[in-house]
């Protein structure tokens, strides 16, 4: 269109005021890289617990089958579907992502796509899982975590359910092996002792998740990064009369043991208020995170802030900016902030 004239100048200045109120929010929202870290796999990254495929029994098993099979030679999903009764369909869904974590190769280049051998990477894995299978500690932190999901998913109405159930399901498996029947003991009285799961009264005997149980499932942490997670502290009032103080003949002294210190929650609630125009949103959706993100920074601001309930506003907000299509330096940035809010909060 020869007669239409780009206003560059006008373009000019509107970046630089996008780029002055990225400055703004970057000082006001400072965002804190952690200095070192260690690599892992897009398993352990889908979890965000630094975990492997240990806790997928499905690939587990897929893999030891390729890992038995000889150093050179290849083999054909149809064959491990025969060989599992799993359908040839979702072998392909597991082969497809233990290709994509590096563990395996398949023969697309010699015309076989539906033919893989296990790589170098796949067998140092081989031989983490079979670390991990007899490794006491790390069964028992799974019984109790795989046992605490799989009651949620069950039972999260809180209807009293056999404990024994959970050892005929695929979550019974760790890192390719059953667990027993003393582990799954175990993790019922790691449940029972906080009160994450009670004992229903019943014979034969039933258990039930309670509140605690369903904030910890919802929460996404480990059970023992949910027990040891920081709580409010306690409230001391002391009062004293006829104290030598100047002129005072009456002092108070109230002390707040206030660990749990949600001001990061609320400063990542006003920058995704700030933001929330710069996202791309329609109208309606940028109204709705707004008001989610006002919700939240209400909840920590409150004098009584309950973690549970300042997870799920949390939960809420972080889940509309990870809907998000489009990406932009604004986006990454509030999500970002996010974390490392949650990070300071709630520890991890």
């Amino acid at each position: 269109m020869a007669g239409t004239k780009i206003d560059q100048r006008a373009i000019e200045k509107h970046v630089k005021e996008i780029n002055k109120a990225y400055g703004r929010a970057f000082k006001k929202y400072p965002i804190t890289v952690p200095l070192g870290g260690s690599s892992f796999t897009a398993s352990a990254g889908a979890t965000g617990l630094g975990v492997g495929i240990e806790q997928d029994p499905q690939l587990v098993r897929y893999l030891i089958w390729l890992g038995e099979l000889s150093e050179r030679q290849f083999g054909k999903r149809a064959d491990y579907a025969e060989h599992s009764g799993t359908p040839l369909e979702d072998v392909a869904v597991l082969a497809a992502e233990l290709e994509r974590d590096g563990l395996i190769d398949s023969m697309g280049s010699f015309g076989s796509p539906d033919s893989h051998r296990i790589t170098s990477d796949g067998r140092v894995e081989l031989r983490r899982l079979s670390q991990l299978r007899s490794a006491p500690a790390a069964r028992h932190r799974y019984a109790t975590d795989g046992f605490l999901r799989w009651l949620y998913a069950t039972a999260h109405d809180q209807r009293p359910t056999d404990p024994a159930a959970f050892l005929e399901t695929n979550e019974s498996y760790f890192a390719g092996s059953a667990l027993s029947e003393t582990e799954l003991d175990y993790a019922l009285a790691r449940l029972t002792n906080p009160g994450l799961v009670i004992d229903a009264g019943t014979q034969p005997k039933t258990v039930a998740i309670t509140l605690d149980g369903i904030d910890c499932a919802l929460s996404g942490a480990t059970v023992s990064d949910y027990l040891n997670r920081t709580r409010p502290g306690d409230y001391y009032s002391i009062t004293g009369t006829n104290v030598v103080a100047g002129s005072q003949a009456k002092v108070e002294q109230h002390n707040h043991n206030n660990a749990f210190d949600p001001t990061a929650m609320r400063e990542f609630a006003a920058l995704v208020q700030q933001l929330a125009p710069t996202y791309g949103l329609e109208p309606a959706q940028q109204a709705e995170l707004i008001h989610d993100a006002e919700l939240l920074g209400e909840e920590a601001d409150s004098d009584t802030a309950q973690p549970g309930r300042l997870r799920t506003a949390y939960d809420t907000v972080m889940g509309q900016l990870t809907q998000i299509g489009a990406a932009s330096a604004a986006l990454t940035t509030t999500i970002q902030q996010g974390q490392q809010a949650y990070s300071t909060v709630f520890g991890g």
